[in-house]
């Protein structure tokens, strides 16, 4: 729950807005733009700006814009979108909210009437109070990002290290065993004594024998024990690497048998009696870590339970699965506002997929048939035979390269604002228009840049960004790039309080499980589209299409089955986001090696760079420290997002943060241990309700959104349920938001999963057009 206000004094109300005057006089300020950034708009463009109503300036930026009236169709959320939880007004949160009651005497939530305090960073004293000790302490946790980095690093070129350096140890051990001479270096000695110089120094070849071994070891035990690689080579490749690099390394550790400890290099002080037991202390390391990994491959809570298992002569069943939730834990009400479920629920071990790749969806809806009619297969397969990067072999590094090598040119936009009505919030819409001829075409000798124009046949896209983006994302650019140079018109709804926009009229900060601003974006679109086609007499408007990465498509996946009939877009892509959230519970792997660094980002960027004070002032000392600290998103939702949002616990976060989040009990014994838990679910809840075309593009080897997070061990019944408007496209690789293609990713940038986007509502567009 939500802690005590009053420890900090909140600045006034009027700060924020003092602070876009000071911008507005002194420099260009985002929140201020007036003009399409240096372009001239056409007057198509024109026409369309006009008919969306939209101002193109910030409301605080001090001038009124008379024209732009608030249309009746938004002035109100629409039915079934997510704001803030409801909260109890006779719970122990009521001191943080204002009510007010309705003519039936029911409490409503207003908006709290404590100013909002200054937006922007503070010092570090600051933060914690003055304490040094405690700024110590936070610091201590700012290497997480750096060994995660380390890990992961391993992690992605473990497949290319294992063999090579299994290779030279082979070759090593076959010129060490045949007494082989090499004419310039004199004779090879033979195993089980050593190679120093005169001086008994160990030379820089057994140095370098020393790391080989140990980034070999360590690269196949990974080959061995990870789950994205154990899913595409399966155990036999990484049990193989491990077993040999490991009869090497004992090997070569043998052959220092005879190492006295008080013979010391003469290059760094270290004597070889120091040297050798690190290198057999690594090694015993690395062999007991991967054997005990090995060991928990079917999960489990504790390493104890492993060790029952031994004592109790109980087989393995690697491939089973595995513990349940009852023999781990005591019964937990997950509805306990105490209750953690990141320490709680079980480790799934060597999580493998148990759902096929593939297309999914209802042949027995005759609109879902025609649109797979339309849907090109080639832009809906992804595999080395139609042009993955062949050599780019887990979801690690098909996650981890593109966003390392591709860099898309800037991308011009016009930025409009539009109000949420529920609190007030102005959001920010940053409208890519195409352009009226290629850049690099010019007309006679005018040197003028082409300008914006608007095809009001082609469909308009609005873009959810992911966790920490905007308009400026890499992916975003990609996609922005391609459509625009189609002709369709592309508009990225930036979240609120992101990228350069800032919160203006309250205490509503970004959390995941709102839907009321896409919902109010998606509306304005549809609104300005209508009149639009109306002005221009069309029978029929063009399409609006939804397209979500990462955490937008965990919100625009909410969003198109809370709002049901009454969902605005008229189809909707979700492309890394999981239908179901809870089952990132226990995804330690994500938590681990890739979320500390979306953690220090988000933190650094956002909580602490922005809205610090108003976490300060909401969240209690512990609270507002454990948040600093923190190493994953996970935790980190728990210390911010929950305590800030009044939101239960975790679990009640992300059920509603979720398509299936109200579908109880969720699949994959999550909460308890009846195998039959999915049958016993009433209904499929909320995702039923989808009432226009949702394709779900998901990898199954995706490190960030587990392949869980799809909802169901069952897709094609997904498919089918409600009216039959779900698509899920699972493809084996891919990775979160990348599908790098060809030999060269770089030059296809994020070809594979936009085009796969745009194809699909091209598809529904022509399917609804017959």
């Amino acid at each position: 729950s939500c802690s005590s206000f009053g420890r900090h004094v909140p600045q006034p109300a009027t700060t924020m807005a003092a602070k876009i005057m000071d911008d507005a006089e002194n420099k260009p300020s985002s929140l201020c733009l007036t003009k399409a950034r240096g372009r001239p708009l056409d007057s198509s463009a024109q026409e369309l700006l006009d008919h969306l109503g939209l101002p193109l300036k910030h409301p605080l930026c001090g001038e009124k814009e008379t024209s732009h009236q608030v249309h009746l169709e938004l002035s109100t959320i629409g039915d079934g979108v997510f704001e803030i939880p409801l909260v109890n007004p006779l719970s122990n949160t009521t001191a943080e909210h204002h009510f007010y009651h309705d003519v039936d005497g029911a409490p409503i939530l207003t908006q709290e009437r404590i100013p909002p305090p200054e937006i922007g960073t503070i010092s570090l004293m600051e933060l914690h109070d003055g304490s040094r000790y405690e700024l110590l302490l936070t610091a201590t946790t700012m290497a997480a990002p750096t060994l995660a980095m380390a890990e992961l690093w391993l992690r992605l070129f473990a497949f290319f290290l294992a063999p090579l350096c299994l290779a030279w140890s082979i070759h090593r051990e076959v010129r060490s065993l045949s007494g082989n001479v090499d004419k310039k270096k004199g004779p090879t000695p033979a195993r089980g004594k050593m190679m120093r110089n005169n001086n008994h120094h160990l030379n820089s070849d057994e140095n370098k024998m020393i790391a080989i071994h140990i980034l070999g070891l360590a690269s196949s035990a990974v080959l061995f024990t990870d789950s994205l690689y154990v899913y595409e080579f399966g155990r036999n490749f990484g049990f193989s690497l491990f077993v040999l690099s490991t009869i090497l390394a004992v090997r070569a550790c043998m052959s220092y048998e005879n190492a006295s400890p008080g013979n010391h290099c003469a290059d760094s002080g270290i004597s070889i009696g120091k040297k050798v037991a690190f290198f057999r202390g690594a090694v015993f390391v690395l062999i007991f870590t991967a054997t005990m990994v090995f060991l928990r491959s079917e999960g489990g809570h504790f390493i104890g339970e492993t060790i029952n298992k031994i004592k109790s002569n109980d087989p393995l069943k690697i491939s089973g699965v595995g513990a349940t939730i009852d023999e781990i834990i005591s019964p937990v009400n997950v509805n306990d506002s105490f209750y953690n479920p990141l320490t709680s629920i079980v480790d799934p071990g060597i999580d493998i997929p148990t759902i096929e790749e593939g297309l999914y969806f209802s042949s027995s809806s005759d609109l879902a048939s025609s649109i797979v009619s339309h849907w090109p297969e080639s832009s809906r397969t992804y595999t080395v035979g139609s042009g993955a990067t062949p050599y780019l072999v887990n979801g690690d590094q098909r996650t981890g390269i593109p966003f390392l090598i591709h860099k898309i040119e800037e991308q011009e936009y016009v930025r409009a604002w539009v109000t949420n009505p529920y609190d007030g919030e102005v959001l920010a819409l940053d409208i890519a228009f195409p352009y009226s001829r290629p850049e690099d075409v010019e007309v006679g000798e005018s040197k003028e840049k082409p300008k914006y124009v608007h095809d009001s046949d082609k469909p308009v896209y609005l873009i959810l960004h992911g966790l920490n983006g905007g308009s400026h994302e890499e992916y975003v650019k990609d996609f922005v790039k391609r459509r625009r140079s189609e002709g369709s018109t592309v508009v990225v709804l930036i979240a609120r309080g992101m990228m350069d926009t800032y919160i203006t009229n309250g205490w509503n900060v970004f959390h995941g499980a709102r839907t009321g601003d896409v919902d109010i974006a998606a509306r304005a679109l549809k609104r300005g589209l209508d009149s639009l086609a109306k002005a221009k007499q069309k029978p029929q408007r063009q399409i609006l299409g939804g397209v979500g990465y990462s955490m937008g498509a965990i919100i625009l996946s909410n969003y198109v089955a809370r709002s049901g009939k009454n969902c605005a877009l008229d189809a909707a892509v979700a492309v890394s986001g999981g239908l179901d959230m809870r089952q990132q519970l226990n995804f330690r792997r994500s938590m681990r090696l890739w979320q500390p660094m979306l953690t220090f980002g988000l933190r650094e960027d956002i909580l602490i760079g922005k809205y610090a004070r108003h976490y300060k002032h909401r969240l209690t000392s512990g609270q507002f420290l454990k948040m600093l600290r923190v190493t994953s998103i996970s935790h980190l939702d728990v210390e911010a997002i929950v305590n800030y949002n009044s939101f239960e616990n975790l679990v009640h976060y992300y059920s509603e943060m979720s398509a299936m989040g109200d579908r109880y009990p969720p699949e994959f014994n999550l909460f308890d241990d009846d195998e039959s838990s999915a049958q016993n679910a009433t209904s499929w809840g909320r995702i039923a309700n989808v009432s226009i075309p949702f394709a779900v593009i998901q990898a199954l080897d995706d490190p960030l959104v587990g392949w869980r997070t799809v909802g169901t061990n069952d897709p094609q019944a997904l498919a089918d349920s409600g009216s039959g408007n779900v698509f899920l496209l699972l493809t084996k690789a891919g990775g979160h938001v990348g599908w790098p293609l060809g030999a060269n990713p770089k030059k296809y940038g994020w070809k594979w999963m936009n085009d796969a986007a745009q194809s699909f509502i091209f598809a529904v567009d022509k399917a609804t057009r017959e």
